[in-house]
């Protein structure tokens, strides 16, 4: 058999709860096992590890115990297709006490970081003009949320 990866998030919270949350938001997406914790044990039936994808991309939530916290130093990144795909992710992401912050990235009400970018925005950074890059990348420090009809504007603008 192959080596496989995957990356492992480890928090304290309803991992079961926030595994579904993150299914829910994108296509190829699944809860593959729920492991719980064995008879006997003060958490006994409660999850231990979820298995689960978001866009195919494999991950697990591990009970960690009420001392660790994630940090954005772990983020999934989405890259999708439209901006109004970019705000149905966003609203989802921030309900219930998400917190927004810049360049696209925002923490949702469970502490994971994520980052929301357009497809479009990673075309148009691939140009080998350097001031139209600059000039995205300048735009971009500016926004919470990316919006494409500014980088577009920006694009059309230098053409």
């Amino acid at each position: 058999m192959p080596t496989t990866a995957m990356t492992c998030l480890l928090i304290e919270g309803p991992l079961d709860e926030m595994a579904e949350f993150y299914v829910s938001l994108v296509p190829d997406s699944a809860v593959l096992s729920v492991e719980r914790w064995p008879e006997g044990s003060e958490r006994a039936g409660e999850p231990l590890a979820v298995d689960f994808t978001v866009a195919g991309a494999p991950f697990q939530l591990i009970a960690g115990g009420p001392d660790v916290a994630l940090t954005q130093v772990v983020s999934i990144k989405l890259e999708v297709d439209t901006q109004a795909e970019i705000d149905r992710l966003r609203d989802a992401l921030l309900a219930d006490g998400g917190e927004p912050s810049q360049c696209g990235w925002l923490t949702d009400r469970y502490g994971l970081s994520w980052q929301l970018i357009p497809r479009g925005f990673t075309e148009l950074m691939s140009t080998t003009d350097a001031a139209l890059k600059q000039e995205l990348f300048a735009a971009m420090l500016t926004m919470s949320k990316l919006e494409m009809p500014v980088f577009d504007a920006i694009a059309a603008g230098r053409s």
